[in-house]
């Protein structure tokens, strides 16, 4: 079962342009947003990215969601890649807690999010990583915007950032724009346009195409497929 839904992953990420990697977050694709599951009901999630930079690479991460409370979820999600011309490896694993700090149904939403990367291989480091999560909604629109702090172990922390936006087309379908970077003078930045569909109550698509600023892929692919499972 498991090596079926990794060849599921690779063949359909095999029909997109040449991409990049997909972050957590059911609403965005590389941005997180304050909405949890309620308690009692979860998620899985399918996320799957190709990305072009210095060589051709293909980006998988399943993912579990759990609400604990109506606050609080638990994720555990593992990260696998795949080179050109070679096998997938698998990465890591890394288990997650999301905190909703405001009341649902509130226009505004703050959050906060915080997970450990554990390594699958000696030589790689295990990676801690926070954010803090704004976010507010209108009748038709989203916008989220993240302030991320990533730190291997052994070496010093990053800060970074990310934001978005969306806006309804249609009573299931959405267009908008997202932005991933680096607040350190060597780091990258992305850019990507992004729809994102419900196919039903209980299944969501998302997907979305853009390119590097400064140092980043020069050209990325990313989707996500969202089942809620309770």
């Amino acid at each position: 079962m498991h090596t079926r839904f990794l060849l599921a992953c690779v063949t359909i990420a095999g029909f997109l342009p040449i991409a990049a990697r997909a972050h957590h977050g059911l609403d965005f694709l590389l941005v997180q947003t304050a909405h949890l599951p309620t308690k009692g009901s979860g998620y899985a999630v399918a996320r799957s990215d190709r990305i072009s930079e210095h060589h051709d690479e293909l980006e998988f991460e399943p993912a579990l969601l759990f609400g604990v409370t109506d606050w609080m979820t638990v994720e555990l999600h593992g990260h696998y890649e795949k080179e050109r011309g070679e096998s997938s490896n698998y990465e890591s694993v890394a288990p997650a807690l999301h905190f909703r700090l405001t009341p649902r149904g509130q226009a505004f939403s703050f959050g906060l999010s915080a997970e450990y990367e554990i390594a699958h291989h000696s030589e790689d480091e295990d990676v801690s990583e926070v954010a803090a999560i704004f976010g507010y909604e209108a009748s038709r629109w989203v916008a989220t915007g993240n302030l991320l702090y990533e730190k291997p172990s052994g070496f010093s922390g990053e800060l970074g950032y990310a934001a978005g936006f969306r806006h309804s087309v249609g009573q299931k379908h959405s267009v908008g724009v997202e932005l991933l970077g680096s607040f350190e003078s060597d780091g990258s930045s992305e850019m990507m346009v992004g729809y994102y569909g419900e196919f039903s109550e209980r299944f969501s698509f998302n997907a979305g195409v853009g390119a590097g600023i400064d140092e980043g892929p020069d050209r990325a692919a990313r989707l996500a497929f969202i089942w809620q499972i309770k």
